[in-house]
């Protein structure tokens, strides 16, 4: 009587299929295997994002003049004031993640053709969706904070002051948001590629 059950479930006639394509199509005999081009074409856009993110940042520096009052009967003084990214730990953790994502898709791009490198390269996209997400939200916060204040302790609002380093900040955020979304979508897809191309299933 011919057996029902559906192999792959511990790895032994399924495992290539379910390796099938996160790093492209079906794995042949040898170490090297086709590339879905979808795949890449992300990764590449990941990579372009990220490293666009992490230049708008790193380079954000505005010296703006503030009026400093040292008694009422006296002329306000005219201090120029610089400030920069590294000022602050938020906008270093969000150049230094974004860096990360980007030297891990150049990687993953080398890489993409060995069958060995398909858990890897999977556990490192979602390492790279973390810090980019926890990156995005801990300098939007910064940001935020820069626009708005905050009243309850008594932190004023520095964005008028300084607005073109808010606005460069803004856009590397955003810039790095989309990065973040584009590296879930391609997760998402390898998933369900694996899932779908499982002899298992």
């Amino acid at each position: 009587m011919e057996s029902r059950v559906k192999p792959g479930f511990n790895g032994v006639s399924g495992a290539s299929d379910s390796r099938r394509g996160y790093t492209g199509g079906a794995a042949a005999d040898g170490c090297k295997q086709p590339v879905d081009s979808c795949s890449v074409a992300l990764r590449v856009f990941i990579l372009a994002a990220t490293l666009v993110a992490a230049v708008l940042m790193g380079v954000d520096r505005q010296t703006s003049t503030v009026q400093v009052t040292i008694a009422d009967t006296l002329p306000p003084l005219q201090v120029p004031v610089t400030t920069k990214w590294s000022y602050a730990t938020a906008f270093v953790y969000f150049v230094v993640a974004n860096a990360m994502a980007c030297v891990f898709s150049a990687v993953s791009l080398a890489a993409c053709h060995s069958r060995s490198a398909v858990a890897p390269l999977m556990i490192g996209d979602l390492v790279v969706l973390a810090l980019l997400f926890s990156a995005v939200g801990a300098a939007a916060e910064f940001g935020i904070l820069g626009e708005r204040g905050n009243a309850h302790v008594r932190w004023g609002k520095v964005c008028h002051v300084y607005n073109k380093f808010c606005e460069r900040a803004m856009a590397a955020v955003i810039v790095s948001l989309i990065a973040a979304f584009t590296n879930l979508v391609h997760l998402m897809l390898a998933i369900l590629d694996i899932h779908k191309n499982s002899s298992y299933y």
